[in-house]
């Protein structure tokens, strides 16, 4: 009886001691582009903490610099224009709040909010081309590119759709510069929208790829990954441009951003 207990005590030293040497392996694993071989590694230490990846696993490993953006402005009486037309009133509060008709549109720093109460015009939101359709529209009658932009959120909850596209650069995800939409049966109820433009890219330098964040990542057990993707995210409050960031996303909806340069977890949670 001592014997078989001792033998169980064995068997699960070395499991954990397996475990520990693989995980050292790949974290001491040069920066070098993975091959098969470690792609192995990393399929079994997330296979061994019940990790299951349901989506493509992206080759992109190309050097990356950060992203600059202009210093441009609001047009803020276009955009009160397109959402309110030209009787919106001010608010009167020293905020730039105006409001007309059950519809409210606040201009911030860098962002476009608009609500409206009650919409009317109408909209099949289980038709996506519909639904995609009229919000390219507001894209486009704000001055933005629609093609620069991508879907990324496409969520329906509570007879309630939840979309949000993202813009590309140079092929990648601007994560901070996305349009955020809540739309329901009678249209738009919500648009949330953060405009930008890439000034420049500085210090380029080479970056992980996805393999490896994976192998760095310490991600919970159990977990399902059904997307990775790379971009660029502003990862620390204050500073001035957007870094190499790897986004990985859960079949719960949450999201974890990885400075694509060091492996570590950015502290910034879901978006």
């Amino acid at each position: 009886m001592e014997w078989s207990k001792a033998k169980s005590i064995l068997i699960f030293l070395f499991a954990i001691l397996n475990i520990f040497l693989l995980s050292s392996i790949l974290w001491n694993e040069s920066r070098s582009r993975p091959g098969a071989d470690y792609i192995k590694h990393v399929e079994n230490l997330l296979e061994s903490r019940n990790i299951r990846i349901e989506c493509k696993v992206p080759s992109y490993s190309a050097d990356s610099g950060s992203v600059v953006y202009s210093d441009t402005s609001i047009d803020e009486t276009s955009v009160v224009d397109y959402f309110l037309g030209h009787d919106a009133a001010d608010a009167g509060t020293g905020e730039k709040v105006w409001r007309n008709d059950g519809k409210v549109l606040e201009i911030g720093n860098n962002i476009i909010v608009f609500k409206d109460s009650s919409p009317d015009t109408g909209l099949d939101i289980g038709d996506s081309r519909a639904v995609s359709a009229e919000l390219m529209k507001v894209l486009k009658g704000l001055g933005m590119k629609q093609k620069d932009y991508v879907p990324d959120v496409w969520q329906e909850q509570d007879g309630r759709l939840h979309v949000r596209y993202v813009k590309k650069y140079m092929g990648q995800l601007l994560f901070d510069v996305y349009a955020d939409f809540i739309v329901s049966s009678g249209g738009i109820e919500c648009a949330a929208i953060v405009p930008g433009e890439v000034n420049h890219t500085l210090a380029e330098s080479e970056i992980l790829s996805a393999w490896h964040i994976l192998a760095l990542a310490k991600i919970r057990e159990n977990s399902v990954i059904t997307d990775i993707c790379f971009g660029y995210k502003r990862i620390n409050e204050g500073e001035l441009y957007d870094s190499p960031v790897w986004r990985i996303r859960f079949s719960d909806g949450s999201e974890l951003f990885y400075n694509a340069y060091t492996g570590e977890e950015a502290a910034i949670g879901n978006t």
